[in-house]
């Protein structure tokens, strides 16, 4: 083995040592880009909280320490009436964000966010003795309490029922 590694070549060691010196300058220029300039790498976590907070209307529980990257416009919607969901398309990532539900006199008077929004795309399952199946569908309409109304790819319309947990399943 030792002879192997004595036998490459000058040439060879030269661009060996050129790739590891781009790489370097390039991890050194990822680490000290600005992110005041708009080069920055990582996303402003404290920018994407109050982004979700007006969009909910209510203090998200967001980790600034959180690190994810760079994202120019974020899209928000609902996971759940308690949990907003951030998604980037380029650079692909999703985050879900659970947000602090009003306290006192004024939260009898906020209405509860749907859990599913009309136009969602949702996993609907059905289980029974001995099967378990699984397909997708979209919600026509607003999530009222626990029940969604669907539309499976095939274009049939059914009623799903959604669990504490947030898990569609088809009613019986």
């Amino acid at each position: 083995m030792t002879h192997h590694l004595k036998s490459r070549s000058p040439e060879w060691r030269a661009r060996r040592d050129l790739h590891l010196g781009l790489a370097v300058a390039g991890l050194a220029a990822l680490c000290l880009a600005s992110p005041s300039r708009g080069q920055g790498v990582l996303h402003d976590v404290a920018a994407l909280a109050a982004q979700v907070s007006r969009f909910a209307g209510a203090a998200p529980r967001l980790d600034p320490r959180l690190v994810v990257p760079r994202c120019p416009a974020p899209a928000l919607s609902w996971a759940r009436a308690d949990v907003v969901r951030a998604d980037c398309a380029n650079p692909a990532w999703t985050l879900y964000v659970p947000i602090d539900q009003p306290a006192g006199p004024q939260a009898s008077a906020v209405k509860p966010r749907p859990a599913i929004r009309r136009g969602e795309t949702v996993l609907v399952e059905a289980a029974g003795a001995g099967f378990a199946v699984s397909m997708e569908a979209v919600a026509e309409r607003d999530a009222e309490a626990d029940r969604i109304a669907l539309k499976s790819s095939t274009g049939r319309r059914f009623v799903g029922r959604i669990a504490a947990d947030g898990r569609v399943s088809l009613t019986r």
